[in-house]
């Protein structure tokens, strides 16, 4: 009825092949012509708010996945020593997003220390007294990614 099962599928489609687009979609949806005044008028403008703010945070997270995928591909080699991992109460798809206090070994040069916030398995995640391989940026070495 009124096309909605195609659209549902096309959205399913486009959230696996292109996830930032997506949620560019969702926002647009929510927040404007008819189905936005509905949402508002219904929900509520904290609700839309509160959505809003989720799809945020999933775009930041997307961004964030993607410069770290960049960044272990193009980065130059190192080892880390874990000194801290502090929960930032964050999830992604279930897995905690901690910020991480580790000093880092590059292949050359000086060892320094750095903080990064990252998604980590909930599984595995870092330990204090951890070693792990690192990539890090040559143009910023505060750009760091774990390998």
């Amino acid at each position: 009825m009124f096309g909605i099962r195609k659209k549902i599928e096309e959205s399913r489609n486009k959230a696996q092949t292109d996830p930032v687009g997506a949620i560019e979609d969702h926002k647009k949806s929510l927040n404007s012509g008819v189905s936005g005044f509905l949402t508002k008028t219904f929900m509520g403008k904290d609700f839309v708010n509160r959505i809003n703010g989720a799809m945020d945070m999933g775009q930041n997270a997307l961004a964030g996945h993607q410069e770290r995928l960049k960044l272990i591909q193009t980065g130059l080699d190192g080892t880390a020593d874990i000194l801290s991992v502090q929960d930032t109460g964050g999830t992604v798809y279930d897995n905690p997003v901690v910020v991480i206090h580790m000093t880092v070994s590059p292949a050359s040069g000086e060892p320094y220390d750095v903080n990064i916030q990252t998604m980590v398995s909930r599984i595995a995640v870092p330990r204090v007294g951890d070693k792990v391989k690192i990539k890090y940026a040559p143009e910023n070495p505060q750009q760091v990614a774990i390998v």
